[in-house]
C-alpha cells in the first residue's frame, strides 16, 4: 500500500511494486478520473491487481474514509508506504481541522491513516515513512507548531519532515509488541514537482529515491531506524530529545486523535 502514488517518487515506487506485487493499493489527493493515465502506466508496468483510493490530506475526514476502504479492499497489509507530501505553501495555510497544511498533509494525516491501518497489519509488515534530511533544518517549537509566526514554506516542510522522522520511531515504539516494524528514510534530493517548488529543478531522477524507498521496505534493520543514503544514521538532536518526543505524541493523540473520533475531522 503506498500514498503519494500519483506523482514524483510516489509514482515511481508504484511502478517498482506493480511488478512485484500480487494486490497494490495506491493512494493519491485527486479524484480517479483526473489520474487514469498515470494508473493505466502503473498496470502495465506488472502483474498487480491495483486499487486506487482517492483520499485529500488536508481533510482529516477523507484520511478516516480512506482508511475505510483500504479495508474493505484488502484484508492484510504487508507493506505500507507513507510518502505522501507537499511542499510549503508560498502563505501559510490553515486547514479547516486547525493545522498548518504541510504539517497535516505530511506528518499528520499519515499518522492518522496508519493508526486506523494497523488493526489490518500482517506479521511481519512493515511501514515505511518518507522524511527528508531536510529535518535537520527545524526545530521543535510546540509552543507554536503551525508557525503563526516567522512562517516560511523552506520551514514548514522541515518542521514537517521532523515530525515525520521522530513519529516514525515512536510509531515503532509502540507496535513493539506486534510482528511489525517501522522504517523511515530520506529518499535524497529528487528532481520532482515538490522539491522543484522549494529548490529548483535539480537533484537526480524520481526512479533514484524510489529505490532508497524500496530497499527502506526490505531493508534489515532495526525498527524505528532511520536511513540516508540506504545507511543508518542517527536523526537529529530534536528528534531524540525525550520532551520532545512526548510533547509530539502528546500532539497526535491528544489534539489529532480527538478531533477525528468525536466526528469533527473535516
Amino acid at each position: 500500500m503506498l500514498t503519494g502514488a500519483t506523482s514524483g517518487i510516489g509514482e515511481a515506487t508504484a511502478h517498482r511494486l506493480a511488478a512485484v506485487s500480487e494486490t497494490l493499493v495506491v493512494l493519491g489527493p485527486e479524484p480517479e478520473e483526473g489520474v487514469r493515465r498515470v494508473l493505466a502506466q502503473v498496470r502495465r508496468s506488472g502483474p498487480a491487481e491495483v486499487h486506487y483510493v482517492g483520499a485529500d490530506f488536508t481533510r482529516l475526514r477523507e484520511v478516516v474514509e480512506a482508511a475505510r476502504s483500504i479495508r474493505s479492499l484488502v484484508s492484510t497489509i504487508d507493506l505500507l508506504i507513507n510518502d505522501a507530501g507537499v511542499p510549503g505553501a508560498p502563505q501559510r495555510v490553515v486547514t479547516t481541522a486547525g493545522f498548518e497544511r504541510t504539517l497535516q498533509v505530511n506528518a499528520l494525516a499519515p499518522a492518522l491513516l496508519t493508526r486506523l491501518l494497523v488493526p489490518s497489519m500482517a506479521a511481519g509488515a512493515r511501514v515505511v515513512n518518507v522524511g527528508s534530511s531536510a529535518h535537520r533544518a527545524e526545530r521543535f517549537h510546540f509552543d507554536d507548531i503551525d508557525l503563526k509566526h516567522g512562517y516560511s514554506p523552506v520551514a514548514a516542510y522541515a518542521r514537517a519532515k521532523l515530525a515525520m522522522v521522530t513519529w516514525s520511531s515512536l510509531l515503532a515504539e509502540e507496535l513493539r509488541s506486534m510482528p511489525a516494524s517501522v522504517v523511515a528514510l530520506c529518499p535524497g534530493l529528487n528532481d520532482t514537482a515538490l522539491s522543484a517548488a522549494m529548490t529548483g529543478r535539480i537533484g537526480g531522477p524520481p526512479t533514484r529515491g524510489a529505490a532508497r524507498v524500496l530497499y527502506a521496505a526490505v531493508a534489515d534493520v532495526p525498527s524505528g531506524s532511520y536511513l540516508e543514503d540506504d545507511r543508518v544514521v542517527s536523526p537529529s538532536s530534536d528528534a531524540t530529545d525525550p520532551s520532545n518526543r512526548k510533547r509530539l505524541a502528546d500532539l497526535y493523540w491528544e489534539r489529532l486523535l480527538p478531533l477525528t473520533l468525536a466526528g469533527r475531522a473535516r
